[in-house]
């Protein structure tokens, strides 16, 4: 019994504290801005920091060709054993015949190496002098190389930070949707109430509360699927934002910015510094200008210092070390026009790049003006639904207290509250083009 009582309080303990955890209130989970959001992708979004590798890589490219600038050490060796004998004979006088000395040698000699371990050892420091120019080029080339790499950096940020928008206002849009439906649904519940009490007072047809309640359990299923749609919309963001995908958190819209604080020529400059596409399209114009420059310097014969360290160990008949400093100079004077034609060839694409230049400033400019007129009618159809919507809530109004004096119809209640419901929906759809034009004007304009 005593220890049938003492596991029961232990139950009882475990039972009361499982309650206190969870009647604990929870902490609400934070708000997240726009502007906070794209903060934390520009640091977590995986796909940003593939790219910043890529500048490293170009920066390393770089440091290499700027090591050719510096003497070249070169060192080879080569070991073995012949497989035969290495033999060989100096005639008489093959040396040369002297007076009062003879023929060198005096009569023939043999000379043999033996079968054994022989090697050669060959080294070699070189100092370019005429290269330095062709390394110049070619570090500006690569420089140019690292450069565009930052621009696809920057372009790659901006698509990110457009995504990370266009997702945050669906995010809004959906949250509003979730506010609306649990306001209808809210309403409905009373006005359930209200029918259930009319209906046993015998005041209402059972069909109408039917019809009530046949509503109300499609908006809870709205409702439902609302907070599925928000659950994904939430995962994809903590994706974007290089978080775990069961972060949680809320949205908070920013204010509606008016017409009047955009201005589209103050736009086409802004857009002008900070698209990304204009500074890539200037880089291919100079690189491909550098590339001209570079195969014209071809041209320069390459003239280098050098130094030479020659060993034979363990063979009888040569020097033992041979040592030569000097000049080493080369140079192909005929290649049949190849330097020529690859020179052509890439001022033809030199110019290519500057037709593309021009075409890319216009193709921005015009960007920039089609989503600055975009998101003025997106604004000004916002307006318009706004006051729709305004309208339709006060007509609700009326004739619910219609209804609750007997001077009008439940059908006439169900029928306004379906025009409000649909004015809701225009509302929603019109804010979701709102925010969907302000953050493509964002992104034409190469806001981050």
């Amino acid at each position: 019994m005593r220890s049938r009582a003492r596991a029961l309080g232990v139950l009882l303990a475990l039972f009361a504290a499982t309650q206190g955890a969870w009647t604990q209130p929870q902490d609400p989970p934070p708000v997240l801005t726009v502007d906070g959001a794209v903060a934390l992708a520009m640091k977590g979004n995986r796909e940003l920091q593939v790219y910043a590798l890529d500048i490293d890589r170009s920066r390393e490219g770089t440091a290499a060709i700027e090591t050719q600038r510096l003497p070249q050490f070169n060192f080879f060796a080569l070991g073995g054993e012949a497989l035969r004998p290495i033999s060989f004979t100096i005639p008489e006088g093959a040396l040369g015949i002297y007076p009062n000395v003879g023929p060198i040698p005096a009569q023939s000699a043999s000379i043999t190496t033996p079968q054994k371990f022989t090697g050669l050892l060959l080294g070699q420091i070189s100092e370019p002098l005429t290269q330095q120019w062709k390394i110049h080029l070619a570090s500006l080339s690569s420089r140019l190389t690292e450069q565009l790499a930052r621009e696809r950096l920057e372009q790659q940020k901006q698509d990110v930070a457009h995504s990370v928008r266009d997702l945050f206002y669906q995010l809004v849009q959906i949250q509003a949707e979730v506010d609306s439906a649990e306001s209808n649904v809210k309403y409905l519940v009373e006005l359930q109430a209200e029918m259930d009490r009319n209906l046993a007072e015998q005041s209402v047809l059972k069909g109408d509360s039917l019809a009530v309640r046949a509503k109300l359990s499609r908006q809870r299923y709205q409702l439902l699927t609302l907070h599925d749609q928000l659950a994904m919309q939430k995962e994809s963001m903590n994706r974007l934002l290089g978080r775990d995908l069961d972060t949680d958190f809320t949205v908070e819209a920013e204010p509606i910015p008016g017409t009047s604080e955009i201005d589209l020529k103050d736009a086409r400059s802004q857009a002008a510094r900070q698209r990304p596409e204009i500074h890539q399209a200037q880089l291919q114009t100079k690189k491909a200008d550098v590339e001209v420059r570079r195969q014209r310097a071809e041209y320069i014969p390459d003239l280098s210092l050098h130094f030479t360290y020659l060993a034979f160990p363990n063979v009888n008949f040569v020097p033992q070390n041979i040592m030569e400093a000097g000049f080493l100079f080369q140079w192909q004077p005929f290649d049949w026009g190849q330097k020529r034609h690859k020179t052509e060839a890439l001022r033809d694409a030199a110019r290519q790049a500057s037709i593309s230049e021009q075409d890319t400033v216009q193709q921005v400019m015009l960007d920039v003006d089609a989503k600055f007129r975009g998101l003025a009618e997106a604004r000004a159809l916002l307006d318009t639904t706004a006051l729709s919507q305004e309208a339709e809530r006060e007509k609700l109004r009326v004739v619910t207290n219609r209804y609750g004096q007997k001077s009008a119809l439940l059908s006439d209640v169900l029928q306004q509250e379906a025009s409000v419901t649909q004015a809701d929906a225009d509302y929603r759809n019109a804010l979701a083009a709102f925010w969907k034009a302000k953050a493509g004007f964002d992104r034409a304009l190469g806001k981050e």
